[in-house]
């Protein structure tokens, strides 16, 4: 077990405080490419700490506690690029969108996330199943801002707190879990049209939801992000990316004046020249199973790339071998804009000093390997890509 940070809520913001002001955190993200640490969260903070996700996700004070020594954990063992900021997100977990549409979630003590997969649309394929999103009733919304409010109460205007709780999710994986993979393949063949009309609906109700936040929290409409993790080939195939998603994509983008990035987990390459129609992406992911060397032969040598190496790349690999792969990455992109990071990681054992021994001799090797290499000019943009495993 961990040696955490000790003190309370007072104690451990003014330990953030002070890390944070540091000459080592200042200098952090001042050059590309930018090498970044996925923790898998929640789950790999509930075994470094032992303790259970529900207490995290239903004990504010607890919550506001344990999410400042993470922060300090982080800092003080992973040292990345991701620089520490004076912040304690007000989060419940990735999936908050899925109940948003009725549908349930739960999470496992470990942090394992459990999504309603027998929801009455599952077994009807009709929308009048479905009822309108309200910002203020649906699904978690009464829970997420008193949840807001709470932590915003006890960090006290000491440190910033962001909302974490937005819809995020595309209308594609809502779909399928609503209506589940095998009848939402059936139906892009056998009845196209109401595939249409429930990627309409979804997306229809994100924009309703994202419009009723900006308006409760005073803001103007901005630039959104999308995670869709069934956009995986062969999962789903590249004309039904074209038919049924890209056009809710184009909506969504046209609603918030753009999409910064797309996230999935999955094989993006088969769609990636559809995804080149979105003008306003920012950049492009290239996941732990998306292929880098195609990704490279299919997307324009201006487009900037996120790169996100598989969690074993990190964790199971030999020194020599996480070389040798942190190697071809740099001899393939010359040339090329990007970023590299991990997928999330989750310990293997119990023993952190192995999580950490592995962390710090891929970000070694990353630096080392890297920083030999010559990059145009401009600072990569910062999307908040999720390092979940989907």
């Amino acid at each position: 077990m961990m040696q955490a940070a000790s003190g309370n809520v007072a104690d451990l913001i003014e330990q953030v405080k002070f890390k944070e002001a540091s000459d080592r955190n200042r200098s952090k993200n001042k050059s590309a490419p930018t090498v970044t640490i996925g923790i898998e969260e929640p789950i790999a903070w509930t075994m470094l700490f032992d303790f259970d996700v529900n207490r995290y996700f239903s004990d504010p004070r607890f919550y506001v506690e344990q999410t400042l020594r993470q922060k300090l954990w982080k800092f003080d063992n992973v040292d990345d690029d991701a620089g520490l900021t004076r912040d304690v997100p007000a989060w419940l977990g990735h999936y908050p969108e899925y109940t948003f549409v009725g549908m349930e979630v739960v999470f496992t003590p470990g942090g394992v996330p459990h999504i309603q997969d027998d929801h009455p649309l599952t077994r009807a394929p009709d929308l009048t199943l479905l009822q309108p999103v309200d910002f203020y009733s649906s699904g978690w919304m009464p829970r997420i801002l008193r949840w807001y409010d709470e932590i915003e109460a006890i960090v006290g205007g000491r440190l910033e707190v962001p909302f974490n709780m937005t819809w995020g999710r595309g209308p594609l994986d809502l779909a399928i879990q609503l209506r589940g993979y095998d009848n939402f393949v059936a139906d892009t063949a056998e009845r196209p049209a109401f595939v249409h009309d429930l990627l309409k609906f979804l997306t229809e109700q994100r924009c309703r939801w994202w419009e009723m936040y900006y308006r409760h929290f005073g803001l103007k409409p901005s630039s959104t992000f999308i995670s869709d993790d069934w956009i995986n080939v062969p999962f789903i195939s590249p004309n039904i990316f074209a038919e049924f998603v890209l056009p809710r994509y184009l909506e969504i983008e046209k609603y918030h004046g753009g999409i910064r990035g797309i996230h999935s987990c999955g094989n993006t390459v088969p769609l990636q020249c559809y995804l080149l129609e979105i003008k306003s992406l920012q950049g492009f992911e290239v996941s732990a199973w998306t292929d880098l060397a195609q990704t490279l032969i299919n997307l324009p040598p201006p487009r900037p790339l996120w790169i996100s190496v598989h969690p074993n790349n990190v964790l199971c690999d030999s020194a020599e071998t996480m070389r040798s792969k942190i190697k071809f990455i740099k001899e393939a992109c010359r040339g090329r804009k990007f970023n590299l990071s991990t997928s999330g990681l989750t310990p293997l054992t119990a023993e952190e000093g192995k999580y950490v021994a592995s962390i710090q001799t891929w970000l070694h090797a990353a630096r080392e390997l890297l920083s030999l290499r010559s990059l145009p000019a401009g600072k990569m943009p910062n999307v908040g890509l999720n390092h979940h495993s989907g």
